[in-house]
């Protein structure tokens, strides 16, 4: 699951789609390069680690990366390994930070959210929505004192994907509803490759279910939280 974190950095890149200047273009190259990337760096890492350690070494070591950069670089490699992942991590809140806050945001642009009315507001010199980046702050911070952060990242990615997984049945159901609607963008190879990322995400629900039941169902409960939060809109809005 956690290594499954690391390339869901895709899902932020759509959320400021309607910032870019071109996403006809850029949202594609973003997305695809990214990921295209982050698989590069993970197979070398991975070489590097088969190279240098045995694998019984490797076998369920947390720490793989500070042993192999000790062993290449002698004491300077654990520095070098905190500084990357120092750097990742802050890559990382940062992607999040500029990307979580557009959600709630765009929500509120519908009146989708109650409060909707702060949830859109944009500080005027920046245009950030800075009310909904207090509110994802505050909610990180909570997150934070109740959990590690692998604790935190598997429950995250296993959430994550089941919205994945709707996005990729969302593809399918567009596709036959509306065949007419304008597509700026086509997913290549359908329906093949939508087919194999719709099945790629049900094994992970599935097998998170049945390996960490508890952190699944934290996970749904989490997110249902939300339910009821959006019926008492919905029947705010209907009165």
């Amino acid at each position: 699951m956690a290594t499954m974190f690391a390339y869901d950095g895709w899902l932020g890149v759509g959320a400021i789609a309607g910032e870019m200047k071109n996403p006809k273009r850029d949202l594609p190259l973003a997305i695809g390069g990214g990921l295209i990337a982050i698989t590069l760096i993970y197979v070398l890492i991975n070489l590097v680690f088969v190279r240098t350690l045995p694998i019984s070494a490797l076998s369920g070591n947390l720490n793989a990366a500070a042993d192999a950069a000790l062993r290449i670089f002698g004491d300077l490699g654990g520095k070098l390994v905190t500084i990357g992942i120092l750097i990742s991590v802050y890559g990382a809140i940062n992607g999040y930070t500029m990307t979580g806050m557009r959600v709630p945001f765009a929500m509120a642009e519908e009146d989708a959210l109650p409060f909707s009315h702060l949830f859109k507001r944009l500080s005027p010199h920046t245009s950030v929505p800075y009310f909904a980046g207090a509110v994802q702050f505050g909610i990180a911070l909570i997150m934070m004192l109740l959990g590690s952060f692998d604790l935190l990242t598997d429950m995250l990615v296993f959430v994550m994907w089941g919205f994945s997984v709707l996005l990729f049945i969302a593809v399918f159901i567009l596709r036959k509803r509306e065949p007419e609607l304008m597509r700026p963008y086509r997913v290549p190879g359908y329906p093949i490759i939508p087919a194999i990322a719709l099945i790629g995400g049900i094994f992970i629900l599935v097998v998170t279910l049945m390996t960490q039941p508890l952190l699944a169902i934290i996970g749904i409960v989490l997110t249902a939280l939300g339910v009821p939060v959006y019926l008492y809109h919905a029947k705010h809005q209907r009165a």
